[in-house]
């Protein structure tokens, strides 16, 4: 079953911000990846973040997103950068 991807307005403004047209490309090609089975391309985080899950872009960005099963849903949380995380 396909997921619909919603990018919240944080996480949008940052994209936006932070992302020249040729990476956005590439992120949302790499988000499309995420619409049929998206518990194959990335990771659940551990409690405190318990029910997000993370994948890597371009080895230095983190995309942080929730999963709603019940409404085939898939919401980016988070954009951000690896250094940002720690």
């Amino acid at each position: 079953m396909v997921y619909k991807i919603i990018i919240l307005k944080n996480p949008k403004k940052l994209i936006d911000k932070k992302c020249d047209k040729h990476l956005k490309m590439r992120l949302f090609k790499k988000l499309l990846k995420l619409e049929n089975t998206p518990m194959s391309y990335a990771k659940p985080l551990r409690s405190p973040l318990d029910g997000i899950w993370e994948i890597y872009f371009e080895r230095r960005w983190r995309i942080l997103f929730k999963i709603d099963e019940e409404n085939k849903l898939i919401k980016i949380v988070a954009f951000k950068h690896k250094d940002e995380m720690k």
